[in-house]
């Protein structure tokens, strides 16, 4: 839930936001010692969000006309013509306005301060304890003029350049508006009880600052005037009319502007509270006591957040590890199994040599034994020579498989698998040519097979030969 709390010159009021509704929830008096314990003792009792606003007669504005300089430059021009205007207090602000033809190459400024920030100080630091425990979040530090500034930026029924004026308890409120931006406000004290006699002091008031106004600069002539009042003050308000310097002047009823309130609710104050719950950028005051307890809480939060997600990583890091000893182990237990098996294995092997060869299996396997040992793997030299005879007559054949056997006739049979080279003639061609070449060699007709899909040929001969061993020989 939202709350508003207003600093005025009587202490400090807790404003509620139910809604659209306002409800003030108590009110914190400046004179009552134990007031800054009370309001951090309510800002602990749940997180709350809050914006800070000062509704006080000490505030001053001043409207500064800068060169057109860098940035950085920019900012160390305004730090000092702040600390020229406002040398007493932290509490400031400095805002770029709309240029006009009045201000020629210049770019304006308005420079902004709280001129008594030991009225505001208990509050702050109060706040800033508050905060500085992430009990409460103040969104920023603003002020009635800076608001009012927000609500008439919207009434493009009023005119752009204007002073308006807002009667309440303390006095009347003066803020004047140029292009819809504010550039000086402040507030006539009420010296009497009544408005009605207040009205000649309001009256001389009024002209002193239409006169000032001219001076410097800031309207070409008397600007025009609205009244915001409510309807029972517009009678007594309308004789300000009167007054020659007035100009144009109109009055505004400000019933219909106002949100639904519950509880006292003095002059334009609930408006600019519904101006603060708006979301967007509006004026505000740098604050050091606040940005210090905002920075502590940031701090806090990333120590929070990296103690989180290095918690988070330690985590992941277990786990893996975790992964990584349950995949070892399941390995540990596939090689003990191997291990027995190979170790039964072993003990098997063993008591089959420890056993007594059988005379009869070794008379049935010695035979084939040694008829594989006399049987010829490699061919004879008398058949390869012939094989590379054969190929060096035919340059583009290129032997892929070599199979040979004797037969009883005291010859060989050679099966050739060749391929052909990119230079070598068509298939069937080259198969008459190497048999030709064969029969002229060995005198014997070779058979021969082709497969053009493939470039390749099957070759069949037979070689006599005296000198091959036989098939059977021992």
């Amino acid at each position: 839930m939202e709350h508003a709390l207003v600093i005025d010159r009587h202490g400090l009021a807790i404003w509620r936001h139910a809604r659209e509704d306002l409800a003030r929830e108590c009110q914190l008096a400046a004179d009552d010692g134990e007031a800054p314990a009370r309001l951090v003792h309510w800002a602990r009792a749940a997180r709350r969000r809050c914006t800070l606003i000062a509704d006080l007669a000490d505030e001053r504005h001043a409207l500064e006309r800068l060169p057109r300089i860098s940035p950085a430059d920019r900012r160390l021009l305004i730090r000092r013509r702040l600390n020229e205007h406002f040398p007493d207090s932290a509490l400031t602000s400095a805002r770029p306005l709309p240029a006009s033809a009045a201000d020629g190459p210049f770019r304006p400024v308005l420079l902004a301060a709280l001129t008594r920030p030991r009225q505001i100080a208990p509050w702050l630091e109060a706040l800033a304890e508050a905060g500085a425990h992430g009990h409460i979040e103040v969104r920023c530090l603003t002020s009635v003029p800076f608001l009012l500034e927000r609500w008439y930026r919207r009434q493009r029924t009023l005119p752009a350049h204007a002073l308006l004026l807002a009667p309440g308890a303390g006095g009347m409120r003066l803020a004047f508006f140029r292009q819809r931006r504010l550039v000086f406000s402040r507030i006539i004290p009420a010296r009497e009880k009544t408005l009605a006699a207040n009205l000649p002091a309001y009256r001389d008031e009024l002209a002193q600052t239409l006169a000032w106004l001219a001076a410097q600069r800031l309207c070409n002539g008397p600007p025009p005037i609205r009244v915001l009042a409510g309807a029972a003050e517009l009678p007594s308000l309308r004789e300000l009319s009167l007054d020659p310097h007035g100009g144009d002047i109109d009055f505004i009823d400000l019933a219909p502007h106002l949100p639904a309130v519950h509880g006292t609710a003095p002059d334009i104050l609930p408006l600019a509270l519904r101006e603060a719950r708006r979301h967007g950028t509006l004026g505000q005051y740098a604050c050091p006591p606040l940005q210090s307890a905002r920075r502590l809480v940031r701090a806090r939060q990333a120590i929070i957040a990296a103690t989180v997600v290095l918690s988070g990583a330690a985590l992941a890091a277990s786990a893996c590890d975790l992964i990584d000893a349950n995949e070892m182990h399941g390995k540990l237990v596939q090689l003990e199994t191997r291990q027995r098996a190979q170790q039964s294995e072993i003990a098997a092997l063993a008591a089959s040599a420890r056993a007594a060869p059988d005379a009869a299996m070794l008379a049935r396997e010695l035979p084939a034994a040694e008829h594989l040992a006399h049987a010829p793997a490699i061919a004879p030299a008398a058949v390869l020579q012939a094989i590379a005879d054969a190929l060096a007559a035919t340059p583009w054949a290129r032997l892929d498989a070599l199979a040979w056997s004797p037969t009883p006739e005291a010859a060989v049979e050679i099966e050739l698998e060749i391929g052909f080279g990119p230079d070598a003639p068509a298939p069937q061609t080259a198969a008459d040519m190497l048999a030709a070449h064969w029969r002229q060699q060995h005198d014997t007709t070779p058979r021969t097979r082709t497969d053009s899909a493939a470039n390749r040929l099957f070759f069949t001969a037979t070689l006599a030969t005296a000198t091959l061993p036989r098939k059977d020989a021992p």
